[in-house]
């Protein structure tokens, strides 16, 4: 159809500013690249030395429309090790939570993990991370994988274990 072929030609169209964004976004790389340009700089450094003659319409972009870009923009190589580290940790908690979960622990599992599945995919088009919400969501999927993840191995509290004495001190 003419609507596919235009979203794919990269004569116009979104498609055309993000790769003009992304060009855009891999200089400001090669020129700040082991701490990048700070956490919500991208903006100002995007309109103020990096945009491209070709996109000037789109001033105002305050990211680079993929999740690799912005880690790297925002926090250079390191951050961009730091991001990815995260990514890797989330996606192997929830493996293992996958692995080990039962019941009604499952489904949250496995929903997670299409949670985490949607986040990189959609972050290779799009913001993803640096918005309070979106690093919200990431940080609570991280931290209920974890808690999943060494559920079967939290201390287990028996009901010896938990009786209390008159004189309100725990037996043994």
């Amino acid at each position: 159809s003419p609507r596919m072929q235009a979203l794919f030609s990269g004569e116009g169209g979104t498609s055309f500013f993000r790769v003009a964004l992304w060009k855009s976004a891999v200089q400001m790389i090669r020129d700040h690249p082991l701490f990048g340009v700070g956490l919500d700089n991208f903006l100002y450094a995007y309109r103020g030395r990096y945009i491209l003659d070709a996109a000037w319409q789109e001033p105002n972009l305050n990211h680079p429309h993929n999740i690799l870009l912005d880690f790297a923009t925002r926090l250079g190589f390191l951050g961009l090790l730091a991001g990815g580290w995260l990514f890797i940790c989330l996606g192997r908690a929830l493996w293992r939570a996958l692995q080990g979960a039962t019941g009604r622990w499952l489904p949250v599992a496995a929903g997670f993990s299409g949670g985490l599945a949607a986040i990189v995919v959609h972050g290779l088009v799009d913001h993803s991370f640096f918005l309070v919400d979106l690093a919200f969501t990431f940080y609570l999927m991280l931290g209920t994988a974890v808690w999943l993840d060494n559920l079967p191995n939290a201390p287990k509290i028996t009901e010896q274990s938990s009786q209390v004495n008159r004189q309100g001190e725990h037996t043994q």
